[in-house]
């Protein structure tokens, strides 16, 4: 059963990669046809078709064991409420910091470098979460 679920994400690999190279071809050469680009188009959305049919496969035991490994933990989470709540408090001392005069830069650095951690970690969150619910 593995073989033959292997085999077809093989061959289903393989039509992805031939359709959107014949797509492209299409799509590159046909510039006052319509009917070479309307045939690229269509080569386009039957590549998709397969992609989304080669996710509805079972997953083997290798793809089980990552997402395991990349579920979120609590952790997770509370890693991201401190990072916001460095960015309060960084901006906070920012806000201080212009209200004295300004006169050093290291607010404005703290506070650039926590927005950065804080959306990376962020953004890092969301998309396992959002690859999560797709998976299952």
């Amino acid at each position: 059963m593995g073989n033959r679920d292997k085999l077809k994400r093989a061959f289903f690999l393989a039509a992805q990669i031939v359709l959107f190279a014949v797509a492209a071809i299409c799509l590159y050469y046909a510039h006052d046809n319509f009917a070479i680009r309307s045939v690229g188009l269509l080569a386009i959305f039957v590549s998709l078709a397969i992609i989304r049919r080669s996710r509805t496969l079972p997953a083997s035991p290798e793809v089980r064991a990552m997402e395991s490994a990349w579920a979120l933990k609590p952790w997770h989470w509370l890693v991201g409420l401190v990072l916001v709540i460095a960015v309060v408090a960084s901006y906070k001392w920012l806000q201080h910091d212009a209200m004295t005069g300004g006169k050093s830069a290291i607010p404005v650095y703290a506070f650039a470098a926590a927005i950065l951690l804080s959306a990376g970690w962020w953004g890092g969150l969301f998309a396992r979460w959002l690859s999560q619910r797709r998976i299952q």
